[in-house]
């Protein structure tokens, strides 16, 4: 309608009476895009995300790692490094830093396990195996079963990973049976262990 409100105005649609509005605009937006090459999740209103520290990249990693058992090469892979946030791939420690996290973590945790093995009751069943990593080492592993019993009389076994330790000596009888009683010492458990069972393993009898 006209000011008056007598008649229709027919506006083209190709009029560009406010091209210079347009211009700011457009400009505004390649600035934005430009500025910013990238924004955090918490800026573009997805929450729950939170930041990540730098100073616990690595104890994140060595968790990673530790709970799949997975090979501490894993971040060198260029597929992975893509899907890493950019505070993690910054901060990626290499595999030997890799390795002495994961055997602070485990000394941290010792004592509170210890204090939950002396704590349970009821009899603990140990399972025992050994393996050679792909670099060479042979590794003594020491699982914990403990049988639970459920309301209704449904009942499971248990299963906890003990200790790990890395055999230096032929593997005799005798070595095995006193790094298995250093073990259950450690943890004092020694007076709680009812019966023991070896997985699959050679022993090498040597002079």
């Amino acid at each position: 309608l006209s000011e008056k409100g007598e008649t229709e105005i027919n506006w083209p649609t190709t009029d560009s009476s406010c091209s210079n509005l347009l211009k700011h605009a457009a400009a505004c937006i390649k600035r934005h895009s430009e500025g910013g090459g990238s924004h955090s999740l918490a800026s573009l209103g997805i929450t729950g995300t939170g930041e990540i520290d730098s100073r616990e990249v690595t104890q994140m990693c060595a968790i990673w790692c530790a709970e799949s058992a997975r090979p501490f090469s894993v971040f060198e892979d260029p597929s992975l490094k893509t899907l890493l946030h950019p505070t993690v791939l910054k901060n990626l420690p290499n595999r030997q830093l890799l390795s002495k996290a994961i055997h602070q973590l485990y000394t941290a945790v010792q004592e509170n396990l210890r204090s939950e093995m002396k704590s349970r009751t009821g009899a603990l069943y140990l399972g025992v195996d050994a393996w050679q990593s792909p670099n060479g080492y042979d590794i003594l592993g020491v699982v914990i079963y403990r049988l639970r019993i459920w309301d209704g009389g449904n009942h499971n076994f248990e299963a906890l990973p003990l200790d790990f330790v890395k055999l230096s000596h032929s593997h005799t009888g005798e070595y095995l049976a006193e790094t298995l009683q250093l073990i259950v010492e450690k943890f004092e458990i020694q007076n709680k262990v009812c019966y023991f069972h070896w997985y699959y393993f050679t022993l090498i009898e040597t002079d």
